[in-house]
């Protein structure tokens, strides 16, 4: 079984996170010796917006006994991005998500932009691309979004697994971002898997604790619904 781990050309082993220096102290002492080998308490400073060509990296001993898979990939200089946990194909292009990036680790999301020959020898002339397209630094509307789906009316829609209240929030392809739901039950318990129905009219979304899976009833075609 082949596994293949995603690289930044020309940024071996980049660190997406866009941590500060003193968050590195979040590492067990174990992990931190192997990342300040490879990153050196380097920062990329990734920038909203922009397009970085891609190449993917084969990566043995998949199985992992040791449980350094993560470790192998970075070494051979595929790029860390911090938990990544949504992931949403919409056709064209992948969406995901990374809770804990950004410098206040309120989370992250990225775009990744297939090539036209995606899993050919073509992707050598015509990669990929990845982008920055959402960092949460200073936003209060969204705290460590996790999954991701696309809305009927265009928008994606992120579920939170912050610390606080647990909400639905919105982003639009201009990157404004926009709360239309919230778990009002007192645990404050994670959303988690929100989706569409095929004909758009029903969203379903879990709460993870007292584990509940709700399907609410739109319409839901337009925006205006959520405003």
């Amino acid at each position: 079984m082949g596994l293949e781990a995603l690289a930044i050309r020309d940024m071996p082993s980049a660190n997406t996170c866009n941590w500060r220096l003193l968050d590195l102290n979040v590492f067990k002492a174990e992990t931190l010796s192997w990342y300040n080998r490879i990153f050196k308490f380097r920062l990329e400073g990734i920038v909203l917006g922009v397009l970085f060509d891609i190449r993917w990296i084969d990566v043995e001993e998949v199985e992992s006994p040791k449980d350094d898979l993560r470790k192998q990939g970075l070494y051979k200089g595929a790029a860390v991005f911090a938990r990544g946990e949504g992931v949403f194909f919409d056709g064209q292009t992948i969406f995901f998500v990374c809770t804990a990036g950004g410098p206040n680790r309120k989370g992250q999301v990225w775009r990744y932009i297939p090539s036209r020959y995606e899993g050919t020898t073509g992707e050598e002339k015509n990669p990929a691309k990845l982008e920055l397209f959402v960092e949460l630094n200073q936003s209060r509307i969204l705290d460590m979004g996790d999954n991701i789906t696309m809305s009927p009316w265009g928008d994606w829609v992120v579920c939170e697994d912050g610390s606080e209240d647990q909400n639905l929030i919105g982003i639009t392809s201009n990157r404004e971002l926009y709360q239309f739901a919230k778990n009002a039950m007192p645990q404050k318990s994670e959303l988690a898997g929100a989706t569409f129905s095929p004909d758009g009219t029903i969203l379903f979304v879990n709460i993870q604790s007292p584990g509940l899976t709700l399907a609410i009833t739109g319409p839901w075609m337009s925006k205006s619904m959520v405003s």
